[in-house]
């Protein structure tokens, strides 16, 4: 069995055991509701932004709310989670839908990008995760994982703005059956055992081709004393 294949079958049968079903953008497609969770899940912990999401839509249930919503209470119900600055963007982001998009969040990556606040990352997982479309929304959590791995390095101060090791991470991704069900795998996996610090080696069950891993463990060995 090839690296990239024990990869895969071991990260989706720890995701269909483990997953984060909790949360309540992973139950939904509603592209309105995944461009919400999006919006607001950038640089902020995902616990954090569960309840900001619920009073959200529960204020504003569509984007025709959103485009009407009074810029001091949304950026009341933000400021928890330290996006208050963003509250005018996201009103304009549900204007521009509203008046040029018919209502509707676009399923195209140029017509996401052209609107406020909504970069690469946002605009692939809106695609992905919405739309069921074959794209790879990649953040520092999954460049983490696949640089640990499979033992990629990047030139680059940023990681994140290396479009080759970006191109590396996509190839892994060809041919499976469900890019969206990958995607969400690879960032739960991120997020609960390949975390920034401390990550849970132990019971990882990547470890046995983690090059990563392999290393710690060499280096490990070569310091115990004989």
């Amino acid at each position: 069995m090839s690296d990239n294949s024990f990869f895969w079958k071991e990260i989706l049968i720890w995701y269909r055991e483990n997953r984060r079903h909790h949360l309540p953008w992973r139950n939904t497609k509603d592209p309105y509701h995944i461009l919400l969770a999006e919006f607001l899940l950038q640089q902020t912990h995902v616990r954090k932004v569960e309840e900001v999401y619920k009073q959200l839509l529960l204020n504003y249930p569509d984007i025709n709310e959103l485009a009407e919503a009074n810029i001091l209470t949304l950026e009341a119900i933000i400021a928890p989670i330290g996006l208050k600055y963003r509250a005018a963007r996201l009103i304009k982001t549900a204007e521009i839908i509203r008046s040029q998009h018919n209502h509707k969040v676009p399923n195209d990556y140029n017509e996401l990008r052209e609107l406020p606040g909504i970069g690469d990352y946002i605009a692939n997982a809106v695609l992905c995760y919405a739309f069921d479309q074959p794209v790879v929304p990649i953040d520092t959590n999954v460049i983490r994982l696949f640089i640990r791995y499979f033992g990629y390095t990047s030139e680059h101060s940023r990681p994140r703005m290396d479009k080759k090791l970006a191109s590396k991470i996509r190839s892994h991704f060809k041919g499976m059956k469900s890019t969206r069900e990958a995607n969400l795998a690879v960032l739960d996996f991120a997020g609960l055992i390949c975390i920034a610090k401390n990550p849970h080696s132990i019971e990882c069950p990547l470890s046995r081709y983690c090059l990563d891993f392999q290393s710690l463990e060499t280096t490990s060995h070569n310091l115990t004393p004989s």
